[in-house]
Formats: structure tokens, C-alpha cells, sequence
């Protein structure tokens, strides 16, 4: 049965009408070259297929690398040559084939010149022809699309604000807490921004007007909101610093304030929600003071079933007091990993480049044997598909960001130095853009607001400036979300727009 579809298969194929003798009849920009490869792909297996390592969420780096290795399922790669690719329009000219060759028998890399004068808009289209030479493998030719990421405004929030706490929900949206209006104001509000609508749903307020606020989502997806200060600058007063923890059930949108305060105020401290409803707060500043005295160095448990509170000491305890810091809750290991932070608020400030552990079982914290090159507050931790965890971002002093991009594979206990950005990004949204890239958006390049979108590619352990935002921002936001990377808020902008850096 089988063999009968492919004889007429191939009598459906040598009967199509090639007006274009020298035509490559596999070539599949070509209406006689579709049709073949339908054709005999219905009948014939084991088709070569061809395949890059770029998902269709990557920004395609290879127009900034000037190289694209493709992989084959057949070691076939000798056949073949430049002849056999061709860019689509418009980037004949700005992305020229310079060679083609074989890596191995089967990955090809090929070479280009890329021009810096384009934009990168509309989707790059190398198509493959099937080599002359290429007799006893089955290939109808390819066709690679790959789509570039645009900035564009889409929707707003509901107010002008900076240093707003957020976290991506389960189903998509955005909790958007508190903040600092561009009059320098603390803010009480709460909302839910919608990235398919773009349109934000203004919740009940908190009960006190709030900045630095910690945001986890429990596994039953309520959002819990805990710690921050009542004031924009340093506080002056203990009951500047918040004891209050609130609860938001993001399906019937309401804000509760819980009948448990912690044992202590905080601010600039971390908030996990651990699997079995508990709730972990760590560090942060809670009292007066610019000194190490005025930072935390414990670690509160919290059971919001209970509604009881245990301040978690001795071999619970960091070394030094510590806020500005990173957590990560890994489950599987029954941890939570610590990175960076500083242990006072005045310019002699110790940063940190140690690694801490907190088992979730028995509570002890653990220094592990490796540190990073760089001590830094205000970090953002990105895990990569391979294990390796990714620092970026943040503060080595007073003021000023750090450009050090750094990497720790657990299994290896070995940390890496991957390079630097183009500038400093101090008050940057960190966030990941795929699997194995982050973006940077904007900051405080020394003295001015940036505009730079810059992407790290762990694959290619290197970092490239890729385009620019509709505006310049620091101490905003960046979320990730089925429509690319949403950007809002700012430290001082009379713009509520929210802008999305993504593809069609």
C-alpha cells in the first residue's frame, strides 16, 4: 500500500509542469519546489531534517555572533556549499553569506558579514536548496524563519510610580503593589495588569502606603505581601518600617490585611512561600539606623494557618546582618539559596559574594565553599536549563552598579565570570527573555537614565546591545509574559504607559 503511494507519488511529481528548466525542483522558495516536497514528503520517509538552536522565543543572536550552526539528522553535512542558502529580502545587504561549511558530519556552520546600519524588524528567511550531489538522502529543502522582538506601547497602568513590587501571576497578569510617585510619595495602591488587554484592574488598597514590599505566590496562587517602609527616604521612625503581612486572592481580587504581624519590621528583606503554606522572611532592616545594627541577620517562620510567627536564631542566623539580598526557593532540595546583599545602609557597607543555604527542614544555614568574583547587592539570580545559576545586575557600592556578569554550577562548585555589559546598570528590570537569554532594560548608566535594551546569551556566553525602549527608565519594572517583556513605572516619569518589548 505504501509503496503503491509513493510510485504515484512520484508519477504526481515528474508530471508537474518546471517552465524554469535549471530550476532546482527542490528548491522550496519555488511554487514546482513546494509542491514536490509535499508530494514526496507524503510518500517517503527519513526526510533530512535540518534545525538550528534557536526557538522560536530566542532572539536570534547569529545576526549579532555573524555565525548560525545547523544541525542535521543525517551526516550529510560535506554536500553542502554556499550555493545552497539564500537570504530573504530585505537583508540581502545587511546579511551577507560570506562561507559555508561542516562542523562535524552533522552540523554546518555558516559565516556572515552583517551590516550595523539595520533594524532587525521583519523576520530573516534563509532558505536551503538540496545539494546536486545529495542522491541517496531524501530532502524537499527548508526553509528557517526567524522573527526579531519590537518595543511598542501597549496599555497602561493605573498611576505614574517607581519601585513598584510585582510578580507575575500564574495565569498570565501582573500584581503590581505599592511604589513611590514621581512627588516622592509612598503609595497604598494595588492593582492587576492584564497583559491580553493591557488594561489594569485597581484593587482595594493596602491599609498603610508602602515601598519595598516582598511578594511570593502560594501554590494555591493567593499572593502574600509582606514588610516595606512608609517612606520614599530613610526612615526616621521604627513605625516607618511595616509589621503588617496581607493576603490577595487574585480570582475574587480582594486585599486582606492578616490578623498576624511579624516579630519584626522589615524592609529590603526576602519572603518565600514555602510548598506546605508556611511562609520564610530573612533579613532586611528593622530598626533606625544607617549602621550594621539596624539589619536583620535571622529568619522568621511563619505559619499563616496558625497564624504564629518563630524567629528562627542561632544556627539559623547569618553571620552579619544582610538585606538587599536574592533568594530562591528550590523545592526538590528542601533549601533556600541567598545571593548578595550588604549589611549596612551607609557608604562603609560590606557586600556579599557568598552563597548561603537554608535547609527548610531543619532550618540551618550553610556558607558554601564557593564564592563569586563580585560582591554585590540588588542581584538578580536567573537559573539556566543546564543548572548553571546566573548573577546580574545590582550595586558594589554606594550608588553605583556593577557591570560583572557571573555564573555558579552547583554540580562543578565552581563559579565563572562571563564577561560584563556595555554599562552600569543600577536600578535595571533584570528579567528572562527565553530559555537561555536575559534582557536588561534601562537603569542608571553613572548619571543618566538609560534606554539600552541589552540581551546576555548563555549559549554564546556573551552579552550584545540589541535595540532600545520607547523611553528611558530606572526603578521600573520588567515582567515576562506570552506577549514578550512588559516594562512600566519609573522613578520620577509622568507616564503610565506600559510598554512591550516582544514579537508578533
Amino acid at each position: 500500500m505504501r509503496l503503491g503511494f509513493r510510485f504515484i507519488s512520484l508519477i504526481l511529481l515528474f508530471h508537474c509542469h518546471v517552465k524554469a528548466p535549471k530550476q532546482n525542483l527542490f528548491d522550496p522558495t519555488s511554487l514546482a519546489g513546494g509542491s514536490a516536497a509535499v508530494l514526496l514528503g507524503l510518500g517517503l520517509a527519513d526526510e533530512l531534517k535540518i534545525t538550528s538552536r534557536y526557538q522560536s522565543s530566542d532572539y536570534p543572536t547569529f545576526v549579532k555572533t555573524e555565525y548560525l550552526d545547523l544541525d542535521l539528522s543525517e551526516p550529510v553535512a560535506n554536500f553542502f556549499t554556499k550555493a545552497n542558502f539564500k537570504i530573504s529580502d530585505p537583508y540581502q545587504n545587511d546579511l551577507i553569506l560570506r562561507d559555508v561549511f561542516p562542523l562535524t558530519d552533522t552540523k554546518i556552520r555558516i559565516l556572515f558579514s552583517v551590516s550595523s546600519r539595520s533594524e532587525w524588524r521583519e523576520p530573516v528567511i534563509l532558505s536551503i536548496t538540496k545539494p546536486s550531489g545529495l542522491i541517496d538522502t531524501v530532502f524537499f529543502g527548508k526553509q528557517l524563519e526567524f522573527r526579531f522582538p519590537y518595543a511598542r506601547y501597549f496599555g497602561s497602568i493605573s498611576e505614574p510610580k517607581g519601585y513598584i513590587s510585582t510578580s507575575a501571576l500564574p495565569d498570565g497578569r501582573i500584581i503590581l503593589v505599592g511604589g513611590v510617585s514621581p512627588t516622592n510619595l509612598t503609595l497604598a495602591t494595588v492593582e492587576i495588569w492584564n497583559p491580553e488587554t493591557g488594561v489594569s484592574k485597581v484593587l482595594t488598597p493596602l491599609n498603610q502606603s508602602l515601598v519595598g514590599s516582598a511578594i511570593c505566590i502560594q501554590n494555591n496562587g493567593n499572593i502574600i505581601v509582606s514588610g516595606g517602609k512608609t517612606v520614599s527616604g530613610n526612615v526616621t521612625a521604627e513605625e516607618q518600617i511595616s509589621n503588617k503581612i496581607y493576603s490577595i486572592d487574585p480570582v475574587s481580587e480582594s486585599v486582606i490585611e492578616l490578623p498576624i504581624v511579624m516579630q519584626r519590621r522589615r524592609f529590603g528583606h526576602t519572603m518565600v512561600c514555602l510548598n506546605q503554606g508556611g511562609l520564610v522572611l530573612s533579613g532586611g532592616q528593622f530598626k533606625v539606623g544607617t549602621d550594621p545594627g539596624a539589619i536583620a541577620s535571622d529568619h522568621e517562620l511563619i505559619s499563616l494557618t496558625s497564624n504564629t510567627s518563630t524567629l528562627l536564631t542561632g544556627a539559623s542566623n547569618f553571620p552579619l546582618g544582610i538585606f538587599f539580598h536574592t533568594a530562591e526557593y528550590d523545592e526538590i532540595k528542601s533549601r533556600i539559596l541567598f545571593f548578595g546583599g550588604r549589611d549596612r545602609l551607609d557608604a562603609f557597607g560590606l557586600f556579599s559574594n557568598t552563597i548561603y543555604s537554608l535547609n527548610t527542614n531543619s532550618f540551618v544555614l550553610t556558607a558554601l565553599s564557593v564564592t563569586f568574583p563580585t560582591a554585590r547587592s540588588n542581584v538578580t539570580q536567573v537559573k539556566m536549563p543546564n543548572g548553571d545559576r546566573v548573577l546580574l545586575g545590582g550595586m558594589n557600592r554606594e550608588g553605583t552598579g556593577t557591570k560583572a556578569i557571573e555564573s555558579w554550577n552547583e554540580n562543578k562548585a565552581e563559579t565563572t565570570s562571563l564577561g560584563f555589559t556595555s554599562r552600569f546598570k543600577n536600578g535595571s528590570g533584570i528579567v528572562r527573555f527565553s530559555d537561555e537569554q536575559v534582557i536588561f532594560t534601562g537603569g542608571v548608566d553613572t548619571f543618566y537614565k538609560s534606554g539600552i535594551l541589552e540581551l546576555y546569551d548563555h549559549y554564546e556566553r556573551k552579552n550584545f546591545i540589541i535595540d532600545t525602549m520607547m523611553m528611558p527608565r530606572s526603578e521600573h519594572s520588567a515582567v515576562l509574559t506570552n506577549k514578550g517583556i512588559v516594562i512600566f513605572g519609573d522613578s520620577a516619569l509622568l507616564d503610565q504607559r506600559v510598554e512591550v518589548y516582544g514579537k508578533d
